[in-house]
């Protein structure tokens, strides 16, 4: 090596300069240091820790189930009218056969249909009183004209004659005042059917059939009242009275008019009574039907 101050060629190992008398303790080349054993034994139990922990992770991470796997990287976006058509097979939804019941499945399908309000079911059962008295209130008007009529016949002229012939006598009283008091009897009877039934308002999912029912009981009304009026407006001191009598009955006999309407509003009040009680769980509790002669018709006089 050099001398520092006079670069004389120092042999190895010298420290002095024999020239200049220079020191050169740091020229001297340094040992290696060693490694002490100890060392290599903390840095192997390192690695090997470090090796544990990480088999530790692995084992842990494949012990996972699907519900704590994280979430799957999203796709490109797409929907159904973007992605690409399927290959064809050989059948599908619409052509393939259909399925078989299950064995000892006998279930009956559930009833769809909610139980009724109890508003609706309280005027039905108010407006069926007010039917089974309509029915009676045929036959008995019924009977009434038939029966006042045939006197009206009958005992019309020849009391006419006795009256007559004898103005003051036992015989001189109207022959036709039972058969006005009858269906002046009848007629009230009717409209008080008539304000029974609109004493109960009805309620908004029966006002359909309300109007239709009601416009039954006011025909029939209308057609009894006017053939108390007719009764009622006759002057038996008047011969003419009678006859004009017999052909106003006759003609409101003979008239298809008033019966079909009567009818009329019966099919229609039933109908809507069907279309009702087909909206809920509930049999019809009770019809309207046409005048029939086993109940009675107002124009079958």
């Amino acid at each position: 090596m050099n001398c520092a101050k006079c670069g004389l060629d120092i042999p190895q190992g010298v420290k002095q300069c024999p020239k200049c008398g220079m020191i050169n303790e740091f020229e001297v080349a340094r040992q290696p240091r060693k490694i002490k054993p100890i060392v290599y034994v903390i840095a192997g139990m390192g690695l090997v820790a470090i090796l544990a922990l990480a088999f530790a992770l692995v084992a842990a991470r494949g012990q996972k189930n699907v519900t704590s796997a994280p979430g799957a990287v999203p796709g490109p976006p797409g929907n159904v009218m973007t992605a690409p058509p399927g290959q064809n097979s050989n059948g599908n939804i619409m052509s393939a056969p259909p399925g078989t019941p299950g064995a000892g499945d006998n279930s009956a399908p559930s009833n769809s249909k909610p139980k009724p309000p109890s508003e609706v079911v309280d005027y039905l059962n108010y407006v069926k009183k007010v039917e089974t008295h309509r029915q009676m209130l045929l036959k008995d008007t019924t009977d009434a004209m038939s029966l006042t009529n045939a006197a009206g016949q009958t005992q019309g002229l020849l009391s006419m004659i006795d009256m007559a012939m004898d103005p003051d006598g036992a015989s001189a009283r109207d022959p036709l005042a039972d058969s006005k008091k009858e269906l002046a009897r009848q007629y009230k009877n009717w409209l008080s059917t008539l304000d029974f039934f609109d004493h109960k308002p009805a309620p908004a999912l029966c006002r359909d059939f309300s109007g239709a029912y009601r416009a039954v009981l006011f025909n029939e009304t209308k057609a009894i009242g006017e053939v108390a009026v007719s009764f009622n407006s006759i002057n038996i001191m008047n011969p003419q009275d009678l006859s004009k009598l017999m052909t106003t009955l006759q003609k409101m006999k003979n008239d298809p008019s008033i019966q079909r309407s009567i009818d009329d509003a019966a099919d229609s009040a039933d109908g809507k009574l069907t279309s009702l009680v087909a909206n809920y769980d509930m049999p019809k509790p009770f019809d309207v039907p046409r005048e029939q002669k086993t109940s009675g018709n107002i124009m079958g006089f």
